[in-house]
């Protein structure tokens, strides 16, 4: 056990320096509207299962998204969660393609039990994504000539969750995530006369960063069938929350002359402190199925995007919804002569709506999820992976076909507090 929790401390530290310096730089022109793409929620299990979570319970996996499956962690357990995911995109829009790609950190969780029933979870993992980089050539005057517009955007938000879920009935729990979220994106805009070098560029830079607290409530009811058969239902509500709101903005001049972009003249200046009001969100679901042989459910999530008030930020911005879909099969979790038979073999699915507008449009994405979770020997510890496939925007719709492929491994590390073995 002792060896788990040093193991875990080290992976902490490392994990949260690595939160704390570096940023996503798989581009997307979606990024730079609102406050980035949103992150995908929840550890590998749930995600390899199209990102259900609102009847997911497991006493040795933790179910961040929904804090009332806390209650089922083990009593005298500990549980820690970490992972990693690689991702590469493909843009494409009339005849030109465009790839990035990117490893990150996607979550870190821990849990552990205070008593039978009630159990506590902290954890941090990213929130949105504000990386874009777009430029193109537009025509310009007679005068002028060609004006070539250069936009990029970097950072992100992350954040930070600490939840308790406890079983006050039998078949009833209840949980809350406090959370609170913080983090910067940097915004620049450069407009360059690229065939006279007699006129002055333009470049707008522009900073806005984001904190504050807010909190998700949820409930689930289990209803437990013949021959170890379930159900479960949830339900997670999150209530609309303020964020303190920083935005730096300048915008100046320089000469193509310049052998860098030091200003040649600061012609506008601002510092703005506001507030950022973010929407409320509801999820629920369902899952059924057999304890250690098969789960399957669906989701539902609803977030009040038209009445956010995000200043500084670009776009419009409507009210989103998602539907997620997935299961999980365990041929044989007990057997003592196939390792494959022990594998947890997931699949799953999902749709969603963006809550910013393209260009006046509401943008869909599709997507499919296959994952796994391998067991380690002599242990109730696993790895999981998850490859996540999605697409948005088309060519039709003259909005830009962005797909992406993300695959993603985490370690699942579970032991058992104050209990000494009696046999090595």
């Amino acid at each position: 056990m002792y060896k788990t929790i040093k193991f875990s401390l080290i992976c902490l530290l490392a994990l949260v320096t690595t939160v704390a310096t570096g940023q996503k730089k798989v581009y997307s022109p979606f990024a730079r509207y609102g406050i980035g793409n949103l992150e995908q929620v929840g550890t590998f299990r749930t995600r390899a299962m199209g990102g259900i979570s609102s009847g997911i319970r497991s006493n040795i996996t933790l179910n961040y998204p929904t804090p009332a499956s806390y209650s089922s962690i083990d009593t005298a357990s500990f549980i820690f969660d970490f992972g990693l995911d690689y991702g590469v995109t493909r843009l494409r829009q009339d005849d030109v393609t465009y790839y990035s790609q990117d490893m990150s950190f996607s979550h870190l969780v821990m849990g552990f039990p205070i008593m039978k029933g009630w159990g506590v979870a902290v954890g941090i993992m990213p929130f949105s994504n504000g990386a874009y980089d777009i430029g193109f050539e537009s025509e310009g005057d007679d005068i002028t000539g060609p004006v070539y517009e250069h936009h990029i955007g970097s950072g992100g938000y992350q954040k930070v969750i600490l939840g308790t879920g406890f079983t006050p009935v039998k078949y009833f729990s209840a949980g809350v995530n406090m959370f609170l979220i913080f983090g910067d994106v940097t915004r620049i805009n450069d407009f360059s006369f690229t065939t006279d070098n007699n006129y002055f560029n333009t470049r707008k830079q522009s900073s806005s960063a984001l904190n504050g607290f807010g909190y998700d409530a949820s409930v689930q009811f289990m209803i437990p069938l013949a021959r170890s058969r379930f159900i479960n239902a949830g339900l997670t509500y999150t209530p609309g929350y303020n964020l303190r709101t920083d935005n730096d903005d300048i915008l100046f001049r320089y000469s193509n002359i310049q052998t860098n972009y030091l200003a040649f003249d600061t012609l506008y200046s601002n510092t703005l402190r506001t507030t950022s009001n973010m929407p409320h969100s509801i999820r629920g679901g369902f899952t059924i199925g057999k304890n250690d042989k098969f789960t399957a459910g669906a989701d539902i999530v609803y977030t009040k995007w038209s009445k956010a008030v995000l200043p500084g930020t670009y776009g419009t911005y409507d009210d989103a919804l998602s539907f997620h879909a997935g299961a999980e099969y365990i041929p044989d979790k007990y057997s003592n002569y196939n390792f494959f038979d022990r594998i947890e073999y997931r699949i799953g699915c999902r749709y969603g709506e963006s809550y910013a507008l393209y260009v006046g449009d509401n943008v869909k994405e599709y997507g499919i999820t296959f994952g796994a979770g391998i067991p380690m020997r002599r242990s109730r510890s696993r790895f999981s992976l998850v490859v996540d496939l999605s697409k948005r925007g088309g060519q039709d719709t003259g909005i830009p076909e962005e797909t992406r492929l993300t695959v993603g491994i985490s370690l699942n590390l579970f032991d058992y507090w104050f209990l000494k073995r009696q046999y090595e």
